[in-house]
């Protein structure tokens, strides 16, 4: 199972676990996405589980600001998580 992470305005890090079945949000007890305010947080959140890749994406509005195309594919950087 991999995990990832979005990175949103605000510093706010939304999480979804990826197995073969697909990608899942983690939600709260409110229903709502859960949200962290840092990695570290995340870390703590999912101590000790272990994942095979845990990978950081970057998701801003900024492109279609700066004229490029929608297709412009999110910033991804796999993290060392051992």
């Amino acid at each position: 199972m991999n995990l990832q992470i979005i990175s949103l305005e605000g510093h706010i890090y939304v999480v979804n676990t990826v197995d073969e079945n697909g990608a899942h949000l983690l939600i709260g007890n409110d229903r709502k996405p859960r949200q962290f305010h840092c990695l570290e947080e995340i870390r703590d959140y999912f101590n000790p589980r272990a994942f095979d890749e845990v990978w950081l994406e970057q998701r801003t509005p900024y492109e279609e600001m700066c004229g490029l195309t929608d297709d412009t594919s999110p910033l991804k950087v796999q993290l060392y998580w051992k």
